[in-house]
């Protein structure tokens, strides 16, 4: 009988051969191939798709992003009105404490959402949730905590970017030390628009996955408020740093490489398809071809 990491392994190997943008789609077919509950819950949790946008009608309508982090179910939690859409009773939440400072990071983040990607086309969310090890109890923020961060920025034509940073904070050690592992992966779809050059429609669609991990000082002196206003502090931080990395990385490696793969195979039809030296070169050819069968035919 073939055991769960090997199925998970082979799922994963084949997601990663198949188009990214239809990533949602594969990874329903191949949980319904697997027909065990437990192995496609993990793999829900070890595959990032597109992020949904949803309304809370308790908090105005307010919008708020969907993923597998504040899932129970076939139901979301929202950050903003702490209640599941669709209803769902005994939903998982965050204990007391948590879920203030979970409202704090979520106007936090928004600024810097509309900041980076503008306050039209984009939405952003902030999940938290206790340790297991914590055991459920009112986190104060000194026991450390886990949390997602998340952005969608999408425009009118279908591309999107897709920020997914999950981080894992430590417990407060002595001297104030605080250890943050931060897992981030971007999504991307970029559609440009070629009906104006009577072409057919272009997409390019991939995701990028990074580990970091940074040591942080942390005044456990303060309120429990003060010390959670840190831990926001050094994950926006961190969060920046690594988000404006990747970015540069796609842009320069990535996106150029793959502009000049497509400039090296593609020719203008509006101009000749070879270049004048090389049509020289050809008229020379030809030219002695035809000099030399001339002196033959003088010779006989």
């Amino acid at each position: 009988m073939t055991s769960s990491s090997t199925v998970i392994m082979s799922c994963l190997d084949i997601l990663r051969r198949l188009d990214p943008a239809e990533t949602e789609k594969h990874l329903e077919n191949l949980t319904n191939l697997i027909s065990n509950d437990d192995i496609s819950d993990e793999l829900y949790q070890r595959v990032d798709v597109p992020l949904k946008v949803l309304k809370d009608v308790n908090a105005d309508d307010r919008k708020f992003l969907a993923c597998d982090h504040n899932r129970d179910g076939d139901s979301h939690r929202s950050p903003w009105s702490n209640t599941y859409f669709p209803q769902l009773q005994d939903g998982f939440c965050p204990s007391e404490h948590l879920r203030q400072l979970e409202l704090h990071a979520n106007e936090v983040f928004d600024i810097y959402r509309e900041l980076y990607f503008g306050k039209s086309t984009s939405v952003s969310s902030v999940y938290l949730w206790d340790k297991e090890a914590n055991n459920g109890a009112n986190n104060d923020g000194t026991a450390g905590f886990s949390g997602a961060f998340l952005i969608q920025n999408k425009v009118d034509n279908g591309s999107y970017w897709n920020s997914i940073h999950v981080v894992d904070v430590g417990r407060i050690e002595r001297g104030g030390m605080c250890h943050y592992k931060l897992t981030t992966t971007i999504l991307i779809s970029v559609s440009p628009s070629d009906s104006e050059l009577g072409m057919e429609s272009t997409r390019i669609t991939g995701y990028l996955v990074r580990q970091n991990d940074r040591e942080c000082k942390i005044s456990s002196h303060d309120s429990s408020s003060s010390i959670g206003s840190q831990h926001i502090v050094n994950i926006g931080k961190f969060i920046e740093d690594v988000e404006t990395e990747m970015r540069k990385e796609m842009d320069s490696l990535y996106i150029q490489k793959t502009k000049n793969v497509v400039d090296m195979i593609r020719k203008d039809t509006m101009q000749p398809t070879q270049g004048k030296e090389h049509t020289r070169v050809l008229n020379e050819a030809v030219l002695a071809m035809a000099m030399n069968r001339k002196t033959k035919l003088s010779g006989k």
